[in-house]
């Protein structure tokens, strides 16, 4: 099941710019870092109505019996790095937003580790109601010395991420069409408990840039952008949130779906044409 071509576009639309732009603490945070694909805890989505902890595609597949389906779900953490600076007379550590290190700046921020999940259902196991996927991320604790060129400790790096948990549920119930059609939804929940520390702390319990890829074998995905007549109600009825599919990977193949909170078209392989320089600026800002 070949989903390189959509991770390929995933990246370049969803998680470049997040990667390539850490937020520095003593700058102007950019209000539209994280706003893709951000699923917070359940307890913080509660208490603000423009907040979700939940993202629902739906789309067609026309299969025979016996097709398996590849699901990988996508997304970045927010991890917190603080930058300290060593105060050799007092033998402590300082926290500080920036420490010059041999005239190039070391500064506290978040930044965005990359995670894949990736599980398959089959036919038979659809058959039986929707299949469950518990994902599970381990929180973390790294502690870096920083040296200068002569070798004499100037500080230290920490980073910290909060663990995470979702679930993923995928079901397929017929629809009536002329040819033999399954409606498919995948639906993503954030059940990490945030712990009600404040909306930054919450951030870094949150699924950012939260997207899917699917891949099936034995069948074939119906454009939801351009469905064909048989399947145009079929289609309509489908409904997704937060989760928008269109066919990727070359023109001709409907093997490969990209579910993403932005709104795209049908094999989208030429925005990667057209955002590389964007990217290029965007990675020349980050340095």
């Amino acid at each position: 099941m070949n989903i390189d071509a959509a991770r390929t576009i995933a990246d370049t639309v969803l998680c470049a710019g997040p990667v390539l732009r850490p937020y520095r603490a003593a700058g102007h945070r950019d209000p539209s870092r994280w706003q893709f694909g951000v699923l917070m805890p359940a307890d913080v989505a509660a208490a603000n109505e423009s907040l979700s902890a939940t993202a629902q595609t739906e789309c067609l597949v026309e299969a025979r019996d016996g097709f398996r389906l590849c699901v990988l779900l996508r997304f970045l953490q927010v991890q917190r790095r603080v930058v300290y600076r060593w105060l050799p007379e007092r033998g402590r550590f300082k926290p500080v937003g920036s420490l010059d290190v041999d005239g190039g700046p070391l500064a506290t921020c978040d930044e965005a580790v990359e995670h894949e999940i990736l599980f398959e259902v089959d036919d038979a196991s659809l058959r039986g109601g929707p299949a469950r996927h518990t994902v599970r991320v381990p929180g973390g604790f790294d502690r870096d010395e920083v040296h200068d060129h002569h070798g004499a400790l100037v500080g230290q790096v920490v980073r910290h991420r909060r663990p995470l948990c979702a679930m993923v549920n995928v079901s397929a119930q017929p629809v009536p069409a002329a040819r033999p059609a399954r409606r498919l939804r995948v639906w993503v929940e954030n059940r990490t408990r945030a712990g009600g520390d404040g909306d930054e702390v919450a951030l870094t319990t949150a699924l950012v840039s939260s997207h899917l890829i699917l891949s099936i074998d034995g069948g074939s995905f119906v454009s939801m952008v351009d469905p064909p007549g048989w399947a145009a109600e079929a289609v309509e009825s489908c409904a997704n949130v937060g989760l928008w599919p269109v066919l990727a990977g070359p023109p001709g193949r409907q093997d490969t779906l990209l579910a993403t909170p932005r709104i795209l078209r049908d094999h989208p392989g030429d925005l990667l044409d057209t955002t590389v320089d964007e990217l290029l600026q965007l990675r020349n800002l980050a340095g």
